[in-house]
């Protein structure tokens, strides 16, 4: 109950205006979970707008399987939709997730994808916001991730 309490009152404090336009730069710290894997993900993220509306995201993810390692890379390209207090946006791009394994014969996964999503920003000052994202990776890991995060408006 705490924690949606918590939602309500970010989404309600949540105001102004913020577009986004040609030649802006955001930096986003967020936390992952995938549906195909119990890991937890730290994702670092940068977003920059070469035209007005569009941007270009490219992010790293860390995950924490007991043993071994985990990772993930992305490049999406991303168009909003709207420029109000709360910036949605569809996104679609590349995905790789690579896990691999510490004393076992199979060694290591690899895996390309198609991003396909949606998320948003929901800007809580002129410098901070969260960033929630759902995202599907389609032909290599067909699994649903799920992000949230913290923007930096950098400018």
């Amino acid at each position: 109950m705490k924690k949606i309490s918590l939602l309500i009152l970010f989404l309600l404090v949540s105001s102004g205006i913020h577009a986004q336009y040609k030649g802006q730069w955001r930096a986003i710290h967020a936390y992952e979970i995938p549906t195909d894997t119990p890991f937890l993900g730290l994702n670092f993220t940068g977003e920059y707008f070469p035209l007005n509306y569009f941007s270009i995201a490219s992010g790293f993810t860390f995950f924490t399987p007991a043993t071994g390692n985990a990772r993930g890379f992305d490049i999406n390209a991303r168009y909003y939709l709207t420029e109000k207090e709360r910036e949605w946006y569809v996104t679609a791009g590349y995905g790789f997730y690579r896990r691999v394994f510490e004393f076992n014969p199979i060694g290591r996964f690899d895996f390309n994808s198609l991003n396909l999503g949606a998320g948003g920003m929901i800007k809580l000052s002129d410098e901070i916001g969260l960033n929630p994202e759902i995202r599907f990776q389609a032909f290599g890991r067909n699994a649903m991730v799920f992000k949230l995060g913290v923007v930096y408006f950098i400018n």
